[in-house]
Order: structure tokens, then C-alpha cells, then sequence
């Protein structure tokens, strides 16, 4: 047991900082308090999590000085939890949403303190740092787990974590044998299945221990047969990428329907960690009703991601969903099609479900109708819709802007805002401070490929140096450049990448280069 080789985050306001996430601090402070425990760093006993051995400790921590000074800065922060009134705790998934953007933003690797998740042979998911990563997952059980791995077909590479199985008519001892080993040290990065064979029930169970109880972060599927009870195929997976990533669930079959909504079915059904699901709606095409009701059997997930969806039933899926879990959408790519408006004002209008929408569009909208339309349902909507927006060619004293303004200032529902192409008005630079120092509803902004004055770019500089502002950036490029740019700056183990530059913003002159890195390996890029 050790400190994380990591200085930690800034806060810019602590006052806002805790009056908007007084829910969360309140136990972690009581967690920090339990581990500065008098005279020793320890961990409290819960279950059988031991106490840390001293000589695990770094020197510095076990001095008189260092355990008052961090006495001293608990108490201080207890001081101000228990004395600020947090009066901004209805909005609690756009709050954590405004936490991950900024760890994306300033932790862009994802280190999250230098750490990494494993899964230790007591059964236990504990987070270490590099140095005891490997050390962790090869326990003493580990070469058993990978020689078991080895009978049954599979292949394990020790240095990328990555196993394979190709072939194979999984059998109920395969099946115990995993989900004996996932969750007791048998460290897998990523799990690829080829040509397989699985009964129904075989599969559900491997997935839940795969979602809930394992390190496995990417799950492929490549034609994997699906049986019911008396050994016919029931149905087959011809291909499926999963991701998990900390609490989203990324699945996408690449366009091919053949069973889609029933590996999904399985996979809501045993979700029991995941709160975000992003799907692809080309996987679906011509089978919404079967998404509809595999969608209405969720019950943990709360945020809907839609990515491509190009046509009217997709949108009246959505809209005819009988369910009260979801309150979040995001809906990317396909907004352009005018056929499918229609649906769409009509899900805005009478779905009372979701209070978050997100139309954070890479392309963003530029029709100057659509925009006026969307703010006005907006503007009405009962119960109140947040709204995160990529608009773009804003022009002084046009239609466009005056309705922009009036929704920045006097209603109060747009909490995250990218503008593109556009000149901006000092008109606007006022009703983008109100919004957001005033009215404490935006909290994220963008700039992409727009003409903003040295003084109105200071103006709003201040707004993130005193915490109204978690996010604001500067960009010569257009909003899909540097979205490509950084969906690939996350730099995998072993890979070998290579480097490109973009302007981002910079805290002493507004404007500096950021390195990204590209994984050469990623087949997208063959």
C-alpha cells in the first residue's frame, strides 16, 4: 500500500467545486479520514482487506510533519463541506459527466493516478501502479489459470494481456473454468472469440463475469454460434466489438444484422456496472421493434448513445420507449436528414423521459431553421431538457444569434455549447458569461475555426480560472479534426505511434500545442 505517484487535480473555485459535488466528496473525505488513521496509514477492515504494511508506506508519509500537514488539510476541507450550502444537487449525471470531460481534458491518457485495475486472487479488484501491475497479474495462480486457458483451445500473450480462442465448442467445464479464473486473478486485457460455439445459457453466464467481475476491457465476437437447449443454432454472432470503459458500454456489430438484439438482450440483462450504452443504429435497420424491446428490459443503464441513426423508425424507437431508466441522449450523425425531423421535434416535445439531450454533433448544425426550431421546443419544454449543442456560422445580429442569446440568458437550459465558423460578438461573449457565471448553467465551451478577439478570449479566461467554466478551449480546426485528433492521443501499451500537433488552449498566453498520439497498429488505420 502506497501514495499514487500523481500530484492530483487543480480546482479552480473550491466553493463551486463543493457545492456542486458535495454528494461525492462528503465519503471520500471520510474514506481519506479512515486511512490517515493516528500514527499509522492503514486501511479499514472491511471483509479481508488487510492492513497495509508500514514498509510499504513511503518514508515521507510515516513523518510527524507529513501527517499533520495532511491532518490539517482534511480538517480544512471537512470545514468547508460541512459550511457550504450544496445547493446544486438535482443535476447529479450532468455533474459527472462534467467530471469525466475534465479528467479527459487534463488526464488525457486515462491514468487516473498512474493506476490500473486488477483482478487479484482473492477475488479482489484492487487499482496499483505500473510497477506492481505485472507483479499482480501473475499471482501465484496465474500459470495455472493460463495452462487451464491453453487445454481448453485458447492462446494468452503475457506481454498485451490478450487472449484468444479460435475454434472451439465451448463446453459447461470451459465455462466454470473462466469464470472461476476471471474473477481471481486471470488478468485479460482483451478476449477475442472466433468461430465458436456456445449454448445460450453457457454464453449469458460467461458474460456476466466478463461485465461485472473480470479486467476485460474489449470483447470480439466473430461468427459465434448461438444454440438453444436440444444443440440447434439459435442464432449467430457474425461480428460485435464491446468496450468498457470505466461506467460507458460500447457495442457495435458493423452494420451486419444477424441476432444483434438478442447478444444485446444478454448483454443488458447481465449488465449490472455499466450506465451508458452506445450503440450504432446501422446495426439495426430494418429490427427497431426488436431494439425497442430489448432496450425496455435495461435497468441500469441511464444514458442512450445513438450513433448513424438515419431514419424515422430508429428516432420512433426511441420515442415509444416504455421505460423511466433513461434520462440521458445522445444522438450523433443523421440530424441532417430532413426525413427525419419530423420524429424528431416530436420525441422533444412529448418524451418526458430524457432531461439531457446531447447534439454535440462532430459536424455540427448550420441551418439556420433547425437551430431556431430546436431552442424554441427547448425554451417550452416541460420538464425542463439540458442541452449540449454544436452550432455552427453564427453572425452578428443574425436571427441565428438573437435566439442563441435569448436562450443563453433568460432560460437557462444549455449546459455544454461548441460554435464553429462563426463570428463572435461581443452580444454574444455577454450572454455567454451570464449563462455561465450568472445563470450557473454552462460549464463547458468551445471555440473551433472562429473569430474571437484577444479580449473577449481573456473574458472567458476568467470564467475557467474562477470554476464557472470546466472546460473552454480555442481551435483553429474544425470540431471534427480535433475529435479525430484525440480519439486516437490515448497511447496503448507496446504500440508505437506517431505525433501530430493541434492548438489548444494554454493558461499564460490562450494558445498552445497539445501532442497526439496515433496508434499505427489500429486497424482504421490500414
Amino acid at each position: 500500500m502506497h501514495v499514487a505517484p500523481r500530484g492530483g487535480y487543480s480546482v479552480k473555485n473550491s466553493k463551486q467545486f463543493i457545492q456542486r459535488y458535495e454528494s461525492y466528496l462528503k465519503p471520500t473525505l471520510k474514506i481519506a479520514q479512515l486511512l490517515l488513521s493516528a500514527g499509522n496509514l492503514v486501511i479499514p477492515q472491511l471483509e479481508n482487506v488487510p492492513i497495509a504494511n508500514n514498509n510499504t508506506v513511503p518514508l515521507e508519509t510515516n513523518t510527524p510533519e507529513y501527517r499533520q500537514d495532511m491532518e490539517q488539510r482534511l480538517k480544512f476541507v471537512d470545514i468547508l463541506v460541512n459550511h457550504i450550502d450544496g445547493k446544486q444537487t438535482s443535476r447529479r449525471g450532468e455533474n459527472l459527466r462534467e467530471i469525466l470531460t475534465y479528467l479527459e481534458l487534463i488526464d488525457n491518457e486515462q491514468s487516473l493516478g498512474n493506476l490500473d485495475p486488477v483482478t487479484t486472487d482473492d477475488g479482489h479488484v484492487r487499482w496499483v501502479c505500473p510497477e506492481h501491475y505485472d507483479e499482480i497479474s501473475f499471482n501465484d495462480n496465474m500459470s495455472s489459470y493460463i495452462n487451464d486457458f491453453k487445454v481448453m483451445g485458447g492462446k494468452f500473450d503475457k506481454n498485451t494481456k490478450e487472449a484468444v480462442v479460435i475454434g472451439v465448442n465451448v463446453t459447461e467445464r470451459n465455462i466454470n473454468m473462466l469464470c472461476n479464473a476471471l474473477p481471481k486473478g486471470f488478468n485479460i486485457v482483451k478476449l477475442n472469440l472466433q468461430d465458436c460455439s456456445f449454448y445460450e445459457g453457457y454464453l449469458e453466464t460467461l458474460l456476466d463475469t466478463i461485465i461485472n467481475r473480470s479486467s476485460i476491457r474489449y470483447l470480439n465476437m466473430t461468427t459465434i454460434r448461438v444454440r438453444n437447449y436440444v444443440g440447434m443454432v439459435k442464432y449467430t454472432c457474425k461480428y460485435m466489438i464491446t468496450e468498457f470503459n470505466n461506467q460507458s458500454l460500447k457495442v457495435r456489430f458493423n452494420g451486419t444484422y444477424n441476432g444483434n438484439t438478442s447478444i444485446l438482450g444478454l448483454i443488458l440483462l447481465r449488465n449490472k456496472i455499466h450506465r451508458t450504452l452506445n450503440i450504432s443504429a446501422c446495426d439495426f435497420l430494418g429490427h427497431e421493434y426488436d431494439l425497442q424491446q430489448c432496450l425496455q428490459t435495461n435497468g441500469v443503464v441511464t444514458e442512450l448513445i445513438v450513433q448513424y441513426f438515419t431514419n424515422i423508425a430508429i428516432l420512433n424507437t426511441i420515442l415509444n420507449l416504455r421505460t423511466n431508466v433513461l434520462h440521458q441522449l445522445k444522438l450523433g450523425l443523421g440530424l441532417w436528414i430532413s426525413s427525419i425531423l419530423p420524429p424528431f421535434w416530436e420525441m422533444l416535445t412529448k418524451n418526458t423521459t430524457f432531461v439531457e439531450i446531447d447534439l454535440m454533433d462532430h459536424i455540427g448544425f448550420k441551418e439556420e431553421t433547425f437551430a431556431i426550431k430546436l431552442l424554441d421546443i427547448l425554451r417550452e419544454s416541460k420538464p425542463k431538457k439540458y442541452l449540449s449543442l454544436h452550432v455552427k456560422d453564427i453572425q452578428p445580429s443574425s436571427k441565428k444569434e438573437t435566439y442563441l442569446i435569448k436562450s443563453l440568458t433568460d432560460y437557462s437550459f444549455i449546459s455544454r455549447l461548441c460554435i464553429s465558423e462563426s463570428v463572435v460578438s461581443r452580444k454574444l461573449i455577454d450572454a455567454l458569461c451570464i449563462a455561465s457565471k450568472v445563470n450557473d448553467t454552462l460549464t463547458y465551451m468551445n471555440f473551433y475555426d472562429s473569430q474571437v478577439n484577444d479580449e473577449d478570449k481573456a473574458q472567458l479566461h476568467s470564467l475557467y480560472e474562477t470554476g464557472n467554466l470546466l472546460q473552454l478551449g480555442f481551435y483553429e480546426q474544425s470540431r471534427w479534426d480535433v475529435m479525430f485528433a484525440r480519439l486516437n492521443e490515448r497511447p496503448s501499451r507496446g504500440k508505437s505511434k506517431k505525433i501530430l500537433n493541434f492548438i489548444l488552449i494554454d493558461e499564460n498566453n490562450l494558445q498552445g500545442k497539445q501532442r497526439i498520439f496515433i496508434d499505427e497498429s489500429d486497424p482504421k488505420f490500414v
